[in-house]
């Protein structure tokens, strides 16, 4: 509950959905607070359907993603890729100005976003990082209880399987290419 644990439902889009209702599709963007604050509560039972789970800060990404967070935290949305998350249920509501927002969510699961999730948590413990400037996009399949098995271990899947990008391939469109 958003709302009760952190005074704000979160403003959405309700993205609808393209198969029959088998899912739902919302996208949002987070405080990166709000984030923190569930993972801190739910830790690595957040991450129980991700293929991943945190690798520590020692990485190239996941210190990539922590000196974002503390240097330049109001890019943090720029740079990110996000999460991908699945749902049982969303309770959507109207926010201040009448948009709509997520009031709360069931069965929440990070499919895709372990890394980012615990490093703004890691971050705030270690570092003692000010995420108030700090934003995560969100997208988040609601999946129908009776397609929980089917549906959420292919999301995990398929959100993470992007093909590997080299550092040479951040170079081949500079202009002297």
């Amino acid at each position: 509950d958003f709302v009760k644990q952190f005074g704000a439902p979160i403003p959405c889009l309700d993205a609808g959905t393209e198969d029959e209702g088998a899912y739902r599709a919302i996208l949002a963007v987070f405080p990166a607070s709000v984030l923190e604050g569930i993972y801190a509560q739910y830790g690595s039972r957040l991450l129980e359907l991700n293929v991943r789970s945190f690798l520590s800060a020692r990485g190239k990404v996941n210190r990539g993603i922590r000196d974002t967070i503390i240097a330049e935290p109001g890019r943090f949305l720029a740079y990110n890729n996000g999460i991908s998350a699945t749902a049982s249920a969303v309770d959507l509501v109207r926010d201040a100005d009448g948009g709509t927002a997520i009031g709360g969510v069931r069965d929440l699961q990070i499919v895709n976003g372990a890394q980012t999730t615990a490093s703004l948590h890691h971050a705030v413990r270690r570092e003692k990082a000010d995420l108030s400037a700090v934003s995560v996009q969100a997208k988040i399949t609601v999946v129908r209880p009776e397609q929980l098995d089917e549906l959420v271990p292919l999301v995990s899947r398929y959100s993470n399987s992007q093909n590997k990008v080299s550092e040479a391939d951040f170079s081949a469109n500079d202009p002297f290419h």
